[in-house]
């Protein structure tokens, strides 16, 4: 019986040194006419090295017409009127962005919405982000609607601590509280 407890503690403690142990993302986007992508996930300090890029890599312009949808009133699911669930959400999403190092960065996008004042509001919003980094550059065509450019980015994760962040998320009161108040409805 203390052979099997002592096997599982061994177990787990691997695992814990495992999530431990950074993972790698290298990706790359570059959209003109077509768009092309690659991202690679490396495991191990990059020993194992897992291509997540799939084989039919560029994609053509869509040129076929989009259907109109009818507007319809949004149904808001019952989590949306929870304040302290909304604020536990948008503390998952800040420590999961912190969790994220991004060893390098570069990039340049030309961007024009057609409409110069969404333009405008688009790039006051998209700046003020890229201000850390000296590579990244957006650029505005107030003119005409376009989106173009690359994004070369290399970032590490440290999955333990995505882990314990979605595990404090799941048992934090305000969401045991609106899973509750969903079941009973």
């Amino acid at each position: 019986m203390m052979e099997i407890i002592i096997l599982l503690i061994g177990f787990l403690l691997f695992c814990l040194a495992l999530l431990a142990i950074p993972v790698d993302l290298l990706f790359y986007l570059k959209k003109d006419e077509t768009m092309e992508y690659r991202a690679e996930l490396c495991i191990l300090f990059g020993l194992l090295t897992i291509d997540m890029t799939k084989q039919d890599q560029k994609t053509e312009k869509s040129t076929s017409p989009k259907k109109k949808k009818r507007e319809k009133k949004p149904h808001l699911p019952s989590w949306v009127e929870s304040k302290r669930f909304i604020k536990r959400l948008m503390r998952l999403n800040m420590d999961l962005l912190h969790t994220l190092h991004i060893k390098e960065l570069s990039m340049h996008w030309h961007i024009g919405l057609g409409d110069p004042a969404d333009t405008g509001m688009i790039l006051g919003i998209l700046q003020p982000i890229l201000l850390p980094w000296e590579n990244a550059t957006l650029s505005a065509d107030f003119q005409e609607a376009v989106f173009e450019g690359y994004c070369k980015a290399h970032i590490r994760l440290f999955p333990i601590r995505i882990i314990g962040y979605i595990l404090a998320f799941i048992f934090s009161g305000a969401t045991l509280r609106m899973i509750k108040n969903s079941l009973i409805k």
